[in-house]
């Protein structure tokens, strides 16, 4: 994929960071049924996120914790850590919240900062509403849901759904490139403030915000 010159910059230096440290990684998964639940919450800092529909009665989660460090003396210490970073979720009356769990050799400031980042594979129901708290990494979304709304600061953002579904749909970032496929035309803004694009179906009943304040936004409406 083409990546964008507003990109170069904080993608170089990831590269360097990724070459100047070491890594150590947990996988994980869990499950809850889904009961009463219309809208689901990601509240996951930073990290990689991908959201799908999966089973009707279900919420699954599968990914990866990861650990950034340096110095080969410290791997036992940073695979405890990360064996204790996991993901839960927590369900209360229609709002589920999907979120990091930290076990006893997790409850460090190191534990819950930058240095700790997740990997995460989501299913969840048709129809669900979708909020995405994630502010740093890369989303994305890939199916029928209800209303979306995900707002990073730097990053990523791909979202791919019906397009009758939708009923208003804006995509914007304040740098960098909106890129969006309504079915029946493409809008593509790049720099500094482009142009926010928009759509609008009355027969829809889905509200979607997709915002990226750094990096790249592509919206696919299918048919």
């Amino acid at each position: 994929m083409r990546k964008s010159p507003f990109l170069a910059l904080p993608l170089l230096l990831a590269a360097g960071a990724a070459l100047a440290s070491d890594e150590v990684t947990h996988p994980f998964s869990t499950a809850a049924p889904r009961g009463h639940v219309r809208r689901v919450v990601i509240d996951i800092p930073a990290g990689e996120v991908r959201i799908r529909n999966g089973a009707g009665d279900r919420i699954t989660v599968n990914g990866t914790a990861e650990r950034h460090f340096d110095g080969h003396r410290r791997r036992s210490n940073e695979q405890e850590i990360v064996n204790d970073i996991s993901a839960e979720v927590v369900v209360n009356g229609d709002e589920a919240i999907i979120r990091r769990r930290f076990g006893p050799n997790a409850q460090s400031w190191s534990a819950r900062s930058f240095h700790s980042s997740v990997d995460m594979s989501i299913e969840l129901p048709p129809g669900v509403d979708v909020v995405v708290n994630t502010r740093y990494g890369a989303v994305n979304i890939d199916g029928a849901f209800g209303s979306i709304d995900t707002d990073l600061r730097a990053g990523e953002v791909h979202v791919r759904t019906p397009r009758a579904n939708v009923r208003d749909l804006t995509a914007s970032v304040s740098i960098g490139e909106v890129r969006t496929y309504f079915g029946d035309h493409y809008i593509e803004n790049e720099g500094v403030f482009p142009r926010v694009a928009r759509f609008h179906n009355a027969s829809g009943r889905s509200d979607v915000n997709v915002r990226s304040t750094f990096g790249e936004v592509h919206v696919t409406l299918t048919n």
